[in-house]
Parts: structure tokens; sequence; C-alpha cells
């Protein structure tokens, strides 16, 4: 039995990040990428049974991240609301991780959020929409100014904000390759959205 090597299986995966950052999943082809591997159409199957298995190994584990991320935000915000934590802290932590995610996986962001049609992911956007909203709808009601009882104006609001956020990223990931750019947006991004929420929280 041929022993699969490793630096042929990061050469697939790096080809396959160009491939799927050029075309979406549905349009990307196995052919193409193992051409830019330099390796044979059939040698590429032994490393990877199919597309979808070559596109969940790239952006699966960015994807538990994000998933991950959003949960562990929804802990530190009701922690923050339960203690005595300014906002501050809370933007500190969204901003470094945010910025973080974004100049270690740019590229796997970019296909994840962009280019995933036609894969299991391609309902990515309202996962994230999802996950948000209920951070959202905690922070409408947990804050000191707050009766602690949803209203649909709030339910409406969040989900409105939320859509925005996910949206916003997904605009700076098409537009931008740039390291320094996407920090410098992401970085007025957060900005802007937690002084949005501090006025919304207060009011």
């Amino acid at each position: 039995m041929q022993t699969l090597k490793e630096d042929v299986r990061q050469s697939i995966l790096r080809a396959a990040r160009n491939e799927f950052q050029s075309h979406d999943y549905t349009g990307a082809s196995m052919r193409r990428i193992s051409a830019a591997a330099g390796i044979t159409t059939g040698n590429i199957y032994r490393y990877f049974t199919n597309k979808e298995e070559l596109f969940e190994a790239l952006v699966g584990p960015i994807y538990e991240k994000i998933v991950n991320y959003i949960l562990d935000l929804k802990k530190e915000l009701e922690r923050s609301y339960a203690g005595e934590d300014n906002g501050l802290k809370y933007l500190n932590m969204v901003e470094e991780t945010i910025v973080g995610l974004f100049l270690e996986y740019s590229t796997e962001l970019t296909i994840l959020m962009n280019r995933s049609s036609g894969s299991k992911y391609g309902q990515v956007k309202e996962r994230m929409v999802s996950l948000i909203v209920t951070i959202l709808e905690d922070a409408f009601t947990a804050g000191p100014q707050n009766a602690g009882e949803l209203t649909t104006a709030d339910r409406q609001s969040a989900r409105m904000l939320a859509g925005t956020i996910v949206e916003g990223v997904c605009l700076i990931l098409r537009e931008h390759e740039d390291g320094e750019t996407v920090k410098r947006l992401v970085n007025e991004f957060v900005f802007l959205y937690h002084l949005g929420m501090q006025h919304r929280c207060t009011r």
C-alpha cells in the first residue's frame, strides 16, 4: 500500500484554497485542483474521497472556530452584565478575536462566507445570523436599564443588527485581501457596532 504524503496533502489544500476562492463550491473543479497541485486527477482521490470532503477539510475547522467563538462571546457577555465590568473589556475581546480570525483565516473565511453555495455550508450566513441574534437579544434584556423581557421591537432590532454584522463581514472579505486593510476595516466595524450597542442597551 502506497503511503500518503503530508506534503502532497498540503499541496492539494493550497491548490483547493485558490480554486474555491476563485469559484464557488459548485463551480470548483477537482481536475483544476489536481493540476495546480502537480498531481494526477486520480491521485487526488487517494487523499480526498470527493470535492465535499476536500471542501470540509478547508472550511470545517474555521466554521467550528467561529461557532465556538460566538458561544464563548455569549457567555462573556452574560458574565459582563452579571458583574461590574464595563463595555470596554467586552469590546476589546470582540475586536481581538475577530481581527485574529480575519488575519489567520481570511481566505478560508472568504470561501466559507461567500463561496459555499451548493455545499452543506450554503446556509452558513443564516446560521451565523441566528447565533448572533441570541447574543443581541441577551444584550437587550440583560443591561441595567432593561426590564429583562424582549419586545417585538427588540426581536426585530436583533435580527436587523445580526444580519448587518454578517453582511458587513462578508463585504470586507469579498472586497479586500490585504491583511492591514482587513484589520483596519474590522476595527472600524467593531467600534461602530459597539457604539450602537451601547446606545441601544442604555437608552
